[in-house]
């Protein structure tokens, strides 16, 4: 079972800004005197206190539910070029397919530019910046899905979960 960390709100915004930034698991058992709270991803929730231990205890346990399902979750690319990843999918263009399958099967792992290219065109590139505006249109074809298309200067790209 993945750990959640939990954090006292107004007092360690900071923790709780860190833990975002790493992606872990969070409780933010916030103060009775401060504003509300709106948690930002799946990975985080809050209770208010006085909170009851039962409370706390199943909003923890609910938590790392949650996380522990989205570290099984992987994309998949099928046949019929349709990327799924959980209940969202999307129908990919050939192209995109192309480019998509190398992501896919290393999801989470950078996949160099010149792979990518030999995967979206495997005559060639037909210009320049062909595969940034290929990657531009795949980011926006990724909006709702969990999925992000990372950028790694110099190395290439990486398909990982996100926001």
């Amino acid at each position: 079972m993945t750990d959640v960390a939990v954090v006292r709100l107004p007092d360690e915004s900071r923790q709780l800004e860190e833990l975002r930034r790493r992606g872990i698991p969070r409780l933010a058992l916030v103060a009775p005197h401060a504003p509300p709270f709106t948690p930002v991803d799946l990975l985080e929730d809050w209770v208010r206190l006085p909170a009851a231990p039962a409370d706390v205890r199943s909003r923890v346990l609910a938590l790392a539910g949650r996380a522990d399902e989205s570290l099984e979750r992987r994309p998949e690319l099928t046949d019929d070029r349709l990327l799924r990843y959980g209940r969202w999918w999307v129908a990919l263009a050939p192209a995109d397919a192309r480019l998509m399958a190398p992501l896919v099967d290393r999801f989470g792992s950078v996949v160099g530019r010149g792979e990518l290219a030999k995967a979206g065109w495997p005559d060639g590139l037909p210009s320049r910046n062909s595969l940034d505006v290929q990657l531009g249109r795949l980011r926006r074809r990724l909006k709702g899905s969990g999925l992000t298309l990372h950028t790694v200067r110099s190395r290439g790209c990486a398909l990982a979960q996100g926001n």
